[in-house]
């Protein structure tokens, strides 16, 4: 999906973008797939759970990055010469503390995190907070 400027302005000037039900019609597939994978792993329930790299232990969720719809919403950003470096994957209980996603920050390069949400939330429950 290509951005528009309207988009590509709204993530210049706050960092982040929104999109939401972009996977809509895949959603089962890939929440089948983060399932399958999470059931591999000895998980307590009780506390946050991170998995890196993620998305490699899946054929389905690894072919997801040549998705136009990732693809070119990436490439809107970062222009088409863009690389892909990690995923993880994330098992959440209770609540999470305030945190940034801003690692591995180098001068020069542009970095995006794309992350995809699969629980159902509202506004008081959602994943996403901005300050």
């Amino acid at each position: 999906m290509h951005l528009s400027n309207q988009q590509l302005n709204l993530f210049k000037t706050f960092g982040f973008l929104k999109i939401p039900s972009l996977f809509l019609d895949n959603i089962q597939h890939i929440t089948d797939e983060f399932e399958l994978i999470w059931g591999a792993e000895n998980h307590d329930h009780k506390t946050r759970s991170i998995l890196v790299p993620f998305i490699e232990r899946s054929k389905y969720l690894t072919e997801l990055l040549d998705d136009p719809r990732i693809e070119e919403t990436v490439g809107s950003i970062l222009g088409n010469d863009f690389n892909y470096t990690v995923s993880d994957g994330n098992l959440y209980s209770g609540h999470t503390t305030w945190h940034s996603d801003g690692f591995g920050r180098h001068p020069g390069y542009t970095s995006i995190k794309i992350a995809l949400y699969l629980d159902i939330v509202t506004a008081t429950t959602g994943c996403l907070r901005v300050i």
